[in-house]
């Protein structure tokens, strides 16, 4: 009996060694087959001005995430690929390799981390509601028995959800909730306070001066890839270092 439980501890043991070896072998591939290949491959949803969005004149992918990824990419000795995809599709395209990395504002949460490992932040945000500027909306209390709209998967429907009393639509995109709250569909739009700000410039929409939530923003990347989120890492701690987020914050007014 003594033999066979010292083998059978050798066995599970032999067995753990083996998994800690194949998972490092699959994140060394992984690194290296992106390297090899000189294309990082990125997941991002072009509905979110302005970190991401379509310019209509060139039909390009522009915005602060994407020279940001652009950027970072550069650092790596890459060049960038876009995919563009529902904001909800994005993590389930990073675990099954369909892209590499996924920039599209994400924020950090316990949640997300389940399925994804982050980057190092490199960007705070929170979730606000932007309002039709003569709305008597204007705080969280307002909007008790009312209606606001948010894009699924986003923080920020998970914040919408939150406001007591309030009846929380989840739409496909955030310019389908901006437009719902136009129509006077819904009072308001639960949005990126970054988001939210960029369409208040325009005199017909405003904020609540008090946003619903906090949260820092990261990439995401497939689990058990520690050599490229490292060299990822880097990268953005050497454009925070260097200034070059700071010039691209400025660029896009974020």
């Amino acid at each position: 009996m003594a033999r066979l439980k010292k083998l059978l501890t050798v066995m599970v043991m032999a067995g753990v060694c083996m998994a800690m070896v194949s998972t490092a072998s699959a994140a060394d591939k992984n690194w290296a087959k992106i390297k090899k290949s000189g294309v990082l491959i990125v997941g991002t949803s072009p509905d979110y001005p302005p970190f991401e969005s379509v310019d209509p004149a060139t039909n390009k992918i522009v915005g602060f995430d994407i020279d940001l990824i652009d950027a970072v990419a550069a650092e790596l000795g890459l060049t960038t690929k876009f995919q563009a995809m529902g904001f909800d599709s994005i993590i389930i395209a990073v675990k099954n390799g369909q892209v590499n990395l996924g920039m599209s504002s994400f924020s950090v949460t316990e949640e997300r981390k389940k399925s994804v490992d982050f980057t190092i932040p490199y960007y705070k945000n929170g979730s606000t509601v932007l309002t039709k500027a003569d709305s008597p909306v204007k705080t969280e209390e307002d909007l008790v028995g009312k209606r606001v709209a948010a894009q699924i998967g986003s923080t920020s429907a998970e914040a919408a959800k939150k406001i007591k009393g309030c009846d929380a639509q989840i739409v496909d995109d955030a310019n389908i909730a901006v437009m719902m709250m136009k129509n006077g569909v819904v009072q308001g739009a639960v949005l990126d306070v970054a988001i939210a700000e960029n369409y208040a410039k325009k005199p017909e929409f405003t904020v609540f001066e008090k946003p619903l939530s906090y949260e820092e923003t990261a990439a995401i990347v497939r689990k058990n890839s520690p050599e490229f989120l490292d060299a990822l890492n880097k990268a953005v701690e050497k454009l925070e270092a260097d200034g070059t987020i700071a010039k691209l914050r400025k660029k896009w007014g974020v």
